[in-house]
């Protein structure tokens, strides 16, 4: 049996550990800052929000990599996810290193890692140009689907009031978080969906987000972000047994007229390349495409039947 000295040296020993290890992820995240090989995919969360998780992985401080699952937020330890997917929100790596090896490095070990907490799929939203494309489909990522981006010149829209008329329109508020997120997962399949953590972010964070009832009951909202003088609907949801009775276009159309009131010129938004009805909504209300297609690429951790890697 320890005695209470030994004990106690091992607790202060497993303490310098942790504080060494933390003091090293900060230096090397305070280095990866500045490297000319980001992908930055944090959207509702800052960097430095990230700084203490778990989740990271690093090779020393040539490269650094945080997929999160789903349903996990900064605080969070990854013992508790019950998410089949992650994404990748944040990678870098160190100028003079070799993005080939030093991405592998830390992506085999996050994606063991992720697999054998029960996730499944790892996803990831690049552009075109994005420096880290060819290494993720020489890690396994293949293109699953690719968003389209609609833009529309706010005073070309219609009035909102047109659509809403008999229905509650007012701010989303954190209250409402039990009633979103249940929304959210009738309105979305899994990769896509906002699940309590990130929900809380977007209401929090967003320059804009619109709650519409109707007899007590939520049945759509949208949230958008402002940069400058350009205006993002970052999301939009319908209930799925009330869409096409213009509830969507309505709250499109508001959330476009508040953006128009604080200055923006343009507002965009993305959607499925293989969801056609939202792009015959969108081009019906003004809204015309612009050209890149951003590609979504997944990789398959676990098979459904079991296993490990694939």
């Amino acid at each position: 049996m320890a005695t209470s000295s030994e004990r106690n040296w091992n607790s202060a020993s497993t303490r310098s550990r942790d504080t060494g290890a933390a003091t090293a992820r900060s230096g090397w995240l305070s280095r990866l800052q500045h490297a000319r090989r980001i992908l930055d995919r944090l959207d509702w969360w800052r960097l430095s929000e990230w700084a203490d998780s778990n989740m990271w992985s690093f090779d020393d401080g040539d490269a650094a990599l945080l997929l999160t699952p789903l349903d996990l937020a900064e605080t969070d330890a990854l013992d508790v996810t019950r998410a089949a997917t992650a994404w990748l929100r944040w990678c870098a790596v160190a100028d003079g290193a070799s993005p080939a090896a030093r991405l592998a490095a830390v992506f085999h070990a996050a994606e063991a890692r992720l697999a054998s907490h029960g996730v499944r799929e790892v996803w990831c939203i690049v552009h075109s140009s994005d420096w880290i494309k060819p290494y993720l489909r020489d890690l396994g990522y293949r293109v699953a689907e690719r968003l389209l981006t609609f833009e529309i010149e706010p005073q070309r829209a219609q009035d909102a009031s047109l659509f809403l008329a008999g229905l509650q329109v007012r701010p989303a508020r954190v209250a409402d978080l039990d009633a979103l997120c249940a929304l959210d997962a009738r309105a979305f399949d899994e990769p896509w969906r906002y699940p309590p953590a990130l929900m809380r972010r977007a209401v929090e964070r967003a320059f804009a987000a619109t709650a519409v009832w109707h007899a007590g009951e939520l049945v759509g909202y949208a949230c958008a972000i402002l940069h400058e003088d350009s205006g993002h609907v970052v999301r939009l949801a319908v209930h799925p047994a009330l869409r096409r009775r213009g509830i969507g276009a309505g709250l499109l159309l508001d959330i476009v007229a508040r953006l128009a009131q604080a200055g923006a010129q343009v507002v965009s938004l993305n959607t499925q390349a293989s969801n056609r009805t939202a792009q015959q909504l969108y081009r019906r209300l003004g809204f015309a495409p612009v050209s890149e297609k951003l590609p979504v690429m997944r990789k398959v951790l676990v098979s459904e039947a079991g296993g490990g890697i694939s």
